[in-house]
């Protein structure tokens, strides 16, 4: 049996085709992370980072900060993972607890101007198995906030307040 397909896909207007991984971001390049918002008993679940989420960079509002910010588990997949692998994987990593269900719940794409990085960014609501403890997890954790849709802090490190509850009263209709 041939390997050969029965048709060669011919790119013409600049559609995504993506190949093996590199080392460091690319210049015009795309990379698909994942914001996951955890949740445990009914209340979101934030974890405060001195230096942010680990793998990334801390954000400008994050070093103009009195206090470390609060942060949701955010991170790339590793190439060939699958999503199931991924969430559980970088909330162990990140969190140091057992997920108990997660869903997508919505998709946001869209480009950077200053690296014309084309960034594909899934959201996830996670339910925790139970509740984070402040530790050291890729980085340190040195709170665990927990809140609902109606109490949100305005101490994120990357999202404005305002920004941020309409993504989650979006994610809890779904």
């Amino acid at each position: 049996m041939s390997d050969k397909k029965p048709f060669e896909y011919h790119w013409t207007r600049k559609e995504a085709n993506f190949g093996p991984p590199v080392a460091g971001e690319v210049k015009g390049g795309t990379h698909i992370s994942i914001e996951n918002f955890l949740i445990f008993e009914g209340k979101f679940v934030a974890l405060r980072r001195p230096e942010a989420n680990p793998q990334h960079e801390v954000p400008e509002r994050a070093q103009k900060a009195e206090k470390a910010l609060l942060y949701f588990v955010h991170n790339l997949p590793i190439w060939g993972e699958t999503l199931d692998e991924y969430v559980n994987r970088v909330v162990m990593e990140n969190a140091g607890v057992k997920v108990k269900s997660y869903k997508v719940v919505d998709l946001n794409m869209e480009l950077y101007e200053d690296t014309q990085q084309w960034a594909w960014t899934s959201y996830t609501l996670v339910e925790l198995a139970t509740l984070p403890t402040p530790g050291v997890y890729g980085n340190e954790i040195t709170e665990v906030v927990t809140f609902d849709i109606d109490s949100i802090p305005d101490e994120f490190g990357w999202w404005e307040k305002a920004e941020l509850e309409e993504c989650l009263r979006s994610a809890l209709k779904v």
